[in-house]
C-alpha cells in the first residue's frame, strides 16, 4: 500500500470516528436537556456548535490540561455564543473536567451549568451570552498569548451576537 494511499484511509477512519463523536455528543445534548430543571436548552444553537467543537477538541486541534485547567501553558477556548453551553458542558464532561453526573438537573440555582458558560465551570475562562463579548475576551486572550507560554486561543461566535454588540 502506497504512503498516498495509507494517509487517504487514515483521514477517512479519523472523519469517520469524528462523525461517531459528533452522533454520540447530540445524544448527550438531549439527554442534558431531558435532564435539565427546565427541560430544555437552546438546542438549535446547541446543535449547530457540536460539529466544530468536536472537531476542536476531538480531531487534534485543541492542546489543554485537564487536570489543570487553569495552567497558562495550554491552548484556550471561549464559548462567545454562550447560549450553546450544552454543547461544550457535554465535551468537557466527557474530557473529564468534571463528573458526567453534573449534567443532570443543570440550569438550576444549585448546578454549575446554567444557561451560559460561568467561571464557576472547570475549563471556563470567562463568562459570555449573546452580546459578542466572547470575540473580544478571545482576542485579548490572543495578545497574550503570543508571549511566552505561547498558546493558541479559539472563540465560537454565534448569529445572534453577530447582529449586536460588540462585536460590530
Amino acid at each position: 500500500m502506497s504512503r498516498q494511499n495509507t494517509e487517504y484511509i487514515l483521514q477517512k477512519g479519523k472523519e469517520l470516528l469524528l462523525e461517531y463523536k459528533d452522533s454520540i455528543l447530540r445524544i448527550s445534548v438531549l439527554q442534558q436537556a431531558a435532564d435539565a430543571v427546565d427541560n430544555g436548552v437552546h438546542i438549535g444553537g446547541v446543535f449547530s456548535a457540536v460539529i466544530p467543537l468536536a472537531t476542536l477538541y476531538y480531531g487534534g486541534f485543541i492542546q489543554l490540561d485537564i487536570e489543570n485547567p487553569t495552567a497558562e501553558d495550554q491552548d484556550a477556548f471561549v464559548l462567545s455564543k454562550g447560549h450553546s453551553v450544552a454543547a461544550i458542558t457535554t465535551i468537557y464532561a466527557d474530557k473529564g473536567y468534571f463528573p458526567k453526573d453534573l449534567l443532570k438537573n443543570t440550569r438550576s440555582i444549585e448546578s454549575i451549568i446554567n444557561g451560559h458558560p460561568g467561571p464557576l465551570m472547570p475549563g471556563v475562562h470567562i463568562s459570555t451570552g449573546p452580546l459578542g463579548q466572547g470575540l473580544s475576551a478571545a482576542a485579548g486572550f490572543a495578545l497574550i498569548g503570543r508571549e511566552a507560554p505561547k498558546r493558541d486561543v479559539y472563540c465560537m461566535s454565534g448569529d445572534g451576537e453577530l447582529q449586536e454588540g460588540s462585536i460590530w
